[in-house]
């Protein structure tokens, strides 16, 4: 029962790894600079943190399994409140140990949706979450179409 357990966890983890490197292409893809990944604290996770331009961005990738393309298309990106306070958190921390510097930051969303074993779609949110966007979630834009 324990090795089974542990399997599961491993497959859940290597997804989540996988669609890191993918939304890690996108943003190469699009000229940005990568500057670290899964950069954690005690109370906070940030799965990106890179540049754009003069824009410091954090990302939150979030990867799914869907069996069925129906199922694949009905998937929607959504993070809880409680995932944005705890992205908040680690955000301004790493602002604090970087020096505090005066540049524009933002909050991208990115989901991973693959069907069965392969890459299905690419689902990004520039801006989807801070404080000017708790009001109004912008649509997704699929990458895909």
């Amino acid at each position: 029962m324990q090795k089974g357990f542990a399997r599961l966890r491993a497959a859940h983890l290597r997804l989540g790894a996988a669609g890191e490197r993918i939304a890690e292409r996108m943003y190469r893809n699009f000229g940005c600079d990568i500057l670290l990944r899964d950069y954690r604290m005690p109370k906070g996770e940030i799965d990106l943190i890179l540049r754009d331009g003069f824009c410091l961005v954090f990302a939150e990738i979030k990867t799914r399994r869907a069996k069925t393309a129906e199922r694949a298309r009905q998937l929607k990106g959504r993070i809880r409140p409680a995932q944005k306070r705890r992205i908040y958190r680690a955000a301004f921390t790493y602002l604090r140990e970087i020096g505090r510097p005066d540049i524009p930051y933002r909050f991208d969303f990115v989901e991973v949706i693959c069907l069965r074993s392969s890459l299905y779609a690419i689902r990004y949110w520039p801006s989807n979450f801070g404080v000017r966007t708790l009001k109004k979630k912008p649509e997704g834009i699929n990458l895909f179409k």
